[in-house]
């Protein structure tokens, strides 16, 4: 068992306050270019199109400013959408990519190749850093921060975006805890036309973390986890677990798990007073179609599209099996599916 793998590609919450170390993201993949690059073969999802203008935007929240990118059709006309994307967990940047020992394993450029798609269609977007990369991870303390903190960044972020008088309208998007975030936000006041969640939960985080080990793990394994995370919880010691699970308790975590744990989608969900959008992968070995028809049951109005061939971070699989699909997380050069931005886009412009 190679536990750093099924910790990074099959827990939604593996390393979600950066429980390993988290490095800033530089280079070309954090995004924040406003060139047109020359495309190469190899760089074809990796550097934005001629087709679109990026430039830097940044997001107010309370004392932290967290760096971004907007995306503009080259084109660009007055008064279009806008979508705010909200990345996922763990120490993922803007562009969909993890920091530090897991760059190798998450790669995808998921983020950065959405928001080009969506240009491309006449749709701007809004992307950003979490507050636990770069300058801001040394201007928060992490044994205090919890899910609430990144909620009110979405937050924030929608505000800005809704003042910018460029924009028609504001939609959120979010991918896997993004998911989650984005629908807390609007019950909270974030002002949005819409949500679309992709490869959201339809559960509280930890039975979706115990189905994950549960299929990575032998059952003593499991029956240690139970132990281990209810004391974790309660604030005790964990005791003894599968050193590939440690990740997953640290004493700088708990504040974050400790309040994860209290949200429950599908109560959220059945709250939302805006349009939502759910798209969901077949092939997602993180998140399942049933989370996606649990979402929907919860909230008959909300509109649900199934890609069958599509794992959690959007790229055709040919089975669930977790090592077969590590490239997939790797490679920002293997397409994302056909049908997810033409699904997005559809919707959005059918918004009011």
């Amino acid at each position: 068992m190679k536990s750093l793998t099924f910790v990074s590609l099959s827990s939604l919450a593996a390393l979600a306050l950066g429980s390993i170390p988290v490095a800033s993201v530089t280079g070309q993949s954090a995004g924040t270019s406003s060139a047109h690059p020359q495309t190469t073969a190899a760089a074809i999802d990796t550097v934005p199109p001629k087709t679109v203008i990026e430039t830097p935007f940044t997001i107010q929240s309370g004392t932290l400013t967290l760096p971004g990118t907007l995306t503009l059709p080259a084109k660009y006309r007055h008064q279009i959408p806008v979508a705010l994307i909200v990345a996922g967990s763990g120490p993922t940047d803007r562009n969909g990519n993890s920091a530090g020992a897991l760059r190798a394993q998450n790669n995808s450029n998921l983020y950065a190749i959405l928001a080009w798609q969506l240009a491309n269609a006449g749709i701007a977007s809004v992307r950003y850093d979490k507050r636990v990369l770069g300058d801001n991870l040394q201007k928060i303390d992490l044994a205090s921060t919890s899910i609430d903190d990144f909620i009110a960044d979405a937050i924030a972020g929608a505000r800005r975006l809704v003042a910018d008088r460029r924009f028609s309208k504001v939609i959120l998007i979010g991918h896997s805890e993004g998911a989650e975030l984005v629908l807390q936000a609007v019950n909270r006041g974030a002002p949005a036309a819409g949500i679309v969640m992709m490869s959201g939960a339809g559960r509280p985080i930890m039975p979706v973390l115990r189905e994950q080990i549960s299929k990575q793990l032998p059952p003593a394994e499991i029956v240690k986890w139970d132990s281990a995370s209810a004391r974790y919880l309660r604030g005790q010691d964990p005791g003894d677990v599968h050193p590939g699970l440690r990740p997953l308790l640290l004493p700088t975590n708990r504040k974050f798990m400790q309040s994860w744990v209290k949200y429950d989608p599908g109560v959220e969900i059945a709250k939302v007073k805006v349009p939502v959008l759910i798209v969901q992968g077949g092939r997602d070995i993180q998140i399942s179609e049933a989370d996606a028809r649990a979402l929907k049951a919860a909230q008959p109005a909300a509109k649900l599209v199934l890609i069958p061939a599509a794992n959690h971070v959007f790229r055709a699989a040919a089975s669930d099996d977790r090592m077969a699909q590590t490239k997939l997380y790797a490679d920002p050069t293997i397409p994302v599916v056909p049908e997810l931005t033409p699904a997005i886009v559809e919707w959005i412009n059918k918004l009011r």
